[in-house]
């Protein structure tokens, strides 16, 4: 277990350091699962350990689903805005 926390700390200490940035946290969040995921096939897990690392897991899968939701819509947003900024321009009602 001493390894997964040294594993986790280097994770959170790269997600600190993405200030914001999609990409990296998208990949970070991508690494946890696999990381929890690596260590919930050792046998030598205790029921409480095995529970826990799950939580984790299905923690971090919500995360970078709301991670990507958010680009995704923000996206969309901005994309609308452009097309209306076009439109309105267009028509001379800037």
């Amino acid at each position: 277990m001493n390894k997964l926390r040294e594993e986790e700390d280097k994770l959170n200490l790269e997600l600190e350091e993405s200030h914001g940035n999609y990409e990296i946290m998208k990949a970070v969040f991508e690494k946890r699962i696999d990381l929890f995921n690596r260590f919930l096939k050792e046998e030598s897990l205790s029921e409480l350990d095995r529970l826990r690392l799950e939580n984790k897991r299905e923690w971090n899968k919500s995360h970078l689903l709301s991670l990507i939701i958010n680009e995704e819509t923000t996206t969309k947003i901005r994309d609308l805005l452009k097309r209306v900024y076009q439109l309105e321009k267009a028509n001379g009602l800037e």
